[in-house]
């Protein structure tokens, strides 16, 4: 997995979709689980032992790191190296459905 640069948009915010981005990940062999956080959802400071993802379907997310941080769009895509220490929230009044890593 490639480490952090910035974010990839995967597809257009107007036509992302659950069914399209899941295709395209498990195309690319990434095992993925579908994850739905509602508005105001918070992650702290932490990190993962494993090398993660973040592809948003729907909604809006802000993800950081100690030196940046991302505002995340239908579509958008991140890749967060194993011990990378970040934190993340939904942003807007609508619950964030995203797909990440399956471990």
């Amino acid at each position: 997995m490639p480490h952090i640069v910035d974010v990839v948009r995967m597809m257009d915010p107007g036509t992302a979709s659950l069914q399209s981005l899941q295709t395209m990940m498990e195309k690319s062999g990434c095992a993925c689980e579908v994850v739905t956080d509602p508005p105001g959802t918070r992650y702290g400071m932490h990190k993962h032992y494993f090398d993660d993802f973040v592809v948003i379907v729907s909604g809006t997310m802000r993800l950081g790191t100690e030196s940046h941080t991302w505002e995340l769009k239908p579509g958008d895509r991140i890749d967060i190296p194993a011990n990378t220490s970040h934190w993340a929230e939904v942003t807007g009044k609508k619950p964030v459905c995203y797909l990440t890593s399956a471990v």
